[in-house]
């Protein structure tokens, strides 16, 4: 694994890559809350192959944009931060396979709608699809403090402890608990090592502060699914089988694009990735074989 520094037009972000220097193959966008390197067990890998890219994004992980949460009233700053970040990224004749989970599926789709080329195809893990309506779209238009009242979600995201004396200690706390309670223990490790940053005072805190978070989570806005009206490429929605974040059914989703390939992973939850890590690495490098036009997948060990 490599840590990047990647400069964009607005700054820059932080990465892990793995696999030989180069345009990347597969880029990978995390979800809410969480950092890059907590899927570096699925993603590591891949990089026997290919060459993999996962950014931390705005306010998440080492990330150094600013991260202000009265600014964020829609995920559309993440979509323009990938955009941009994007632009000096693609130097290869075939674009990459984009990939993410959670809120960084939402933010694959949005931008893959935007920009007709970004992706060769894209494969998202229980993105973030909303139902369309006008609560949803009026909602920039009340303060913030309501809009992240109206979400339990958010508000929780709000009240989280962001202070702990180690990152011993604050996996201690999370381990089989609330949303981490159905992880395999690597993946906290992984998000415990970024989700966290040394205070001068000899403690650590949240990299994502919770007022960041819970101005993501209500930041929530619909679009999702009409994105995938626009998408030429080949697309993977992989379902949780129970609490999705995906509010509107597949049927609906197929009429928006016909070739979707919508699978709903048996006895997994809105963190499918963390559960079923196998399955979700075997996705991820079935779309670059087929990107890769080989149509076959190499066998790789887990690692």
């Amino acid at each position: 694994m490599r840590r990047l520094t990647v400069a964009f037009a607005e700054g820059q972000t932080t990465a892990i890559a793995f696999g030989a220097e180069g345009p990347p193959d597969l880029v990978f966008l995390h979800a809410t809350g969480f950092n890059a390197l907590t899927y570096r067990s699925i993603l590591a890998p891949l990089g026997q192959r290919y060459r993999i890219l996962a950014l931390d994004q705005r306010g998440h992980g080492r990330c150094p944009l600013p991260a202000e949460p009265t600014a964020l009233r829609s995920w559309d700053q993440y979509v323009q931060d990938f955009l941009t970040v994007a632009a000096p990224l693609w130097g290869q004749a075939t674009p990459p396979v984009i990939a993410g989970h959670s809120m960084g599926g939402a933010v694959a789709l949005m931008a893959a709608a935007r920009r007709p080329g970004l992706a060769d195809r894209v494969v998202v893990f229980d993105p973030v699809v909303p139902p369309d309506g006008l609560r949803l779209r009026l909602l920039p238009l009340v303060p913030q403090a309501q809009r992240i009242a109206r979400f339990p979600i958010a508000a929780a995201a709000q009240r989280r402890r962001d202070r702990f004396p180690s990152r011993v200690a604050a996996q201690d706390s999370y381990r089989g608990r609330g949303a981490f309670a159905t992880w395999q223990a690597v993946f906290l490790n992984d998000y415990v090592e970024d989700g966290f940053r040394d205070t001068d005072a000899g403690d650590v805190t949240l990299s994502c502060a919770p007022g960041w978070e819970a101005a993501t989570f209500a930041g929530v806005r619909p679009g999702v699914a009409a994105a995938l009206k626009t998408i030429a490429c080949p697309v993977d929605l992989l379902l949780a089988a129970r609490g999705s974040a995906v509010q509107i059914d597949a049927e609906h989703l197929r009429l928006l694009k016909p070739d979707l390939r919508i699978e709903t992973m048996s006895g997994t939850s809105h963190f499918l990735p963390m559960e079923v890590p196998n399955i979700a690495r075997e996705r991820l490098a079935r779309a670059l074989a087929e990107r890769a036009g080989t149509g076959s997948v190499m066998p790789m060990a887990a690692g």
